[in-house]
């Protein structure tokens, strides 16, 4: 089959393209692909021959696996599925906002986020932002982020992770970690005094991320350059909370480290 011909094969059909993701995981019979899509075999085998006939599954001792080209296919072709479905299900999200702030080598992992869901908050401007950070941290192991805007549940995470002593690397923007030193140095003095805990100052950044060891929150701003305190993407699963992680270290990596106040 031509490349042009693979292609339509892979994007085209919704049922051949869950076939390939089915086989992906184990060798399947053809009765347990009926079972797993409830039809009949006239419904299904005809996808099942297209899909043998581009070499892309093969038959042995009754079970249809992936053939090596399969393999090779789903490897690239998954990744983009999810990153689409990711862009799909919280489409409002993504076109609300600038993403300009968000390293490429963190776009390119997008189907990471796959398990993201995307809440609305009513609160009307950022010093009602939702609590929902400060709620998750009452079991908190471990949390990273970058702050770039200051709202009294910022303030509040660093008192909680002080009282509790939770293990934490931040990262502030300029004017963050201005208004903080002015107004509340006893607050960072006492954080920077927790052993393992990490503070760091950039320039300026448009976006939002707090991760713990369970749970991930991400926002960002408007394209006009202001803050979208109601929209938020939140995560529990291991992918995102991976994501969260690393999207935070690559603005500690392009951070100033503060190790003592002034």
């Amino acid at each position: 089959m031509q490349g042009k011909g693979l292609l339509s094969l892979v994007t085209f059909s919704e049922k051949r393209r869950d076939l390939l993701f089915l086989i992906s995981d184990k060798p399947r019979t053809l009765v347990e692909i009926k079972n797993y899509f409830d039809v009949k075999t006239p419904e299904i085998y005809p996808r099942i021959k297209e899909l043998l006939e581009a070499d892309m599954i093969q038959k042995i001792n009754n079970e249809y696996h992936l053939t090596p080209i399969g393999k090779v296919v789903l490897t690239y072709f998954r990744p983009l599925i999810e990153i689409l479905n990711v862009l799909e299900e919280t489409s409002e999200f993504w076109t609300d906002h600038d993403t300009n702030a968000i390293p490429l080598s963190m776009l390119e992992r997008f189907n990471e986020l796959e398990n993201c869901v995307m809440f609305q908050d009513p609160a009307k401007n950022v010093f009602e932002q939702n609590r929902l950070i400060l709620d998750k941290l009452d079991t908190a192991k471990s949390i990273q982020g970058v702050m770039s805007v200051f709202m009294p549940s910022s303030l509040e995470m660093f008192e909680e992770t002080v009282n509790r002593k939770i293990p934490a690397k931040i990262v502030l923007t300029q004017d963050v970690y201005d208004k903080l030193r002015l107004d509340y140095k006893p607050l960072l003095e006492s954080y920077l005094q927790i052993k393992g805990n990490e503070l760091y100052v950039i320039d300026s950044v448009n976006l939002f991320v707090i991760t713990t060891d369970t749970y991930l929150y991400f926002s960002l701003f408007y394209k006009n350059g202001l803050y979208d305190s109601q929209k938020y993407l939140v995560a529990m699963d291991d992918r995102s909370l991976n994501w969260g992680t690393d999207l935070t270290q690559f603005f500690v990596d392009r951070s100033k480290k503060i190790d003592k106040l002034p």
